[in-house]
């Protein structure tokens, strides 16, 4: 029987939680994507989801306790979108974007360095 528990947890996870946290965020992402007609970068669009699906995953607990089963992902979706939309002012606001990127860039070239050096 705990193992028809630990199912049922898992599948009240993943369908009330993470798929509509990632819903919600890749919706928003596509919006933003088609009102500014710009390219998001695959960066960007990783960062988001990270942040969006972990502000829902963190808060998660305190929403099943106090929301009717009925109401759990629209406020995930909501809690998601709110932590991405901060998560996204705090990283263009203080230009970690630009320092992540570098970082990422660096680690890359740093491995693509290693490997001609064994050739």
């Amino acid at each position: 029987m705990p193992e028809r528990i630990v199912s049922n947890e898992i599948y009240i996870f993943l369908t009330k939680i993470i798929f509509p946290a990632f819903l919600a965020v890749g919706i928003k992402i596509a919006i933003e994507m088609k009102k500014n007609k710009s390219r998001v970068s695959f960066f960007n669009i990783f960062l988001s989801m990270l942040i969006g699906v972990g502000g829902a995953w963190l808060s998660s607990d305190v929403v099943l306790k106090n929301c009717d089963a009925d109401n759990i992902p629209i406020v995930i979706a909501l809690i998601a979108i709110t932590s991405e939309k901060i998560g996204e002012f705090v990283i263009y606001k203080l230009n970690i974007d630009l320092f992540l990127t570098a970082i990422v860039d660096g680690f890359f070239e740093y491995l693509i360095n290693v490997f001609k050096a064994r050739k």
